[in-house]
């Protein structure tokens, strides 16, 4: 089944799309929730943004980060609480996939920033990041029915996702992504993290968050031991983005800095 974002979620989500929207409009549905706004304050004052004067108010907020990076924690928050629990089948422990997601949505951001891309689309792949495997929500009660170690088998997920029940977690995250109505761009890193597919449109997205993705695999963040994983990050894709090896090396640290810091301020949804 499908889980369902609170109808809070969904609203704020909806202003994003609307040019209108001003903070009045976009404070308005988070009254009626003060825990999920005090847990997006906790974030905003984390040193994960590192703002020298302390937030106290959504209008604080917005004014100091934009609408975009407030619409970022609103839905992080909300993932955390969904991926708050083991994912064996795939390696990760306790809050292990939460984990994860949060470093690659650190270093996709890092990195779009790092190569200028904009403001807009670090906040668009931070988002593609943090939900990236959403769909092994999704797989694993099916696979832990089945017996499938995913990550144990030596061959890569998606492809003994398939062989066991017919989807992979790219496919059944898109789906996810749909319906949320998260953005075209999100839905296409979603659909493609694992390959080369996509409208050429959002390719400069999927190989940001692939190639963080594969930094944060590196790292083993999120995994318990034992587990194969794709740590090389692809040729192909640091050459579009213009990247060559010894430029690699520098910025590969610089994500692993923001990783570190995401997962200290982000770690825990409570």
């Amino acid at each position: 089944m499908i889980p369902s974002l609170p109808e809070v979620v969904t609203e704020v989500l909806r202003l994003m799309n609307d040019t209108s929207t001003d903070i009045a409009d976009f404070e308005r549905p988070l009254r009626n929730d003060a825990a999920l706004v005090a847990r997006v304050l906790r974030l905003v004052n984390s040193p994960f943004y590192g703002l020298e004067k302390k937030v106290t108010t959504i209008t604080e907020g917005v004014t100091f980060l934009g609408f975009r990076s407030l619409r970022s924690l609103v839905l992080a928050t909300t993932t955390a609480t969904l991926l708050d629990r083991d994912f064996h089948c795939y390696g990760h422990g306790s809050r292990g996939l939460w984990h994860h997601s949060v470093g690659v949505a650190a270093a996709s951001r890092y990195l779009a920033q790092h190569l200028r891309r904009g403001r807009a689309l670090a906040e668009e792949v931070f988002v593609a990041g943090l939900v990236h495997d959403i769909g092994k929500m999704l797989l694993e009660p099916y696979l832990a029915v089945a017996g499938v170690d995913v990550m144990t088998l030596g061959r890569p997920a998606q492809e003994v996702e398939r062989n066991s029940i017919g989807l992979d977690h790219q496919e059944a995250g898109a789906i996810i992504a749909e319906k949320w109505n998260l953005s075209p761009l999100v839905i296409s890193v979603l659909a493609h993290h694992h390959d080369e597919g996509g409208d050429d449109e959002y390719r400069e997205a999927r190989a940001i968050v692939r190639l963080a993705d594969a930094v944060v695999h590196g790292s083993m963040v999120g995994y318990s031991n034992g587990v194969t994983l794709e740590k090389t990050p692809r040729p192909a894709d640091l050459e579009l983005l213009g990247l060559n090896t010894e430029e690699w090396t520098a910025i590969e640290t610089g994500m692993l800095e923001a990783m570190v810091v995401a997962v200290e301020a982000m770690g825990s949804p409570a």
